[in-house]
């Protein structure tokens, strides 16, 4: 049995040329071709799901190295910039 489009089973079907078992036989086959895609689509789909995961994985931790390195540079500042307390503060 080969699978042919649902529309022709159909069409085949209202018109007399194929029998209810034929008819029926079509359509699991066709049912069948569906579930075949969706898991390979679902497949597909899982991959770039893992991939993108990863991506923002990769950045998030990028992104907390380079918080921690400004937190630093910018602990070191606010140290060079304070008055010194030695020094008397001059207008």
């Amino acid at each position: 049995m080969a699978t042919y489009d649902h529309k022709q089973v159909f069409a085949d079907y209202a018109q007399g040329a194929i029998t209810p078992e034929m008819a029926v036989g079509h359509s699991l086959q066709h049912i069948d071709k569906l579930y075949e895609a969706q898991t390979t689509a679902r497949s597909a789909w899982r991959m770039e799901i893992d991939a993108l995961k990863k991506q923002i994985s990769t950045q998030q931790a990028l992104i907390e190295r380079l918080t921690a390195f400004m937190e630093k540079v910018l602990r070191t500042q606010k140290k060079l910039n304070a008055p010194s307390p030695s020094k008397p503060n001059q207008p």
